[in-house]
């Protein structure tokens, strides 16, 4: 095993800072960022997908109704 000192470990740990945060960044990010605005007909479209499985939800009993504001919903 290689011995070193704490300057050439903080010489070495800084020659990798970038790297290693472009890697964290890049890897930290799944989901890409929207930069477009949705149109009328594909938000018309993604509220009926949510109210149909809200309801889904619903039948199956995985949503319960704490009280008038409070809701449980159990995540798959």
């Amino acid at each position: 095993m290689r011995k070193m000192n704490m300057s050439e470990l903080n010489d070495w740990i800084f020659s990798r800072k970038g790297n290693v945060e472009r890697d964290i960044l890049k890897g930290g990010r799944e989901q890409h960022v929207r930069l477009r605005p949705r149109d009328k007909e594909e938000m018309r479209i993604l509220d009926e997908l949510c109210i149909k499985r809200w309801k889904k939800a619903e039948q199956e009993g995985k949503i319960r109704y704490l009280n008038e504001r409070v809701w449980y919903y159990e995540f798959d």
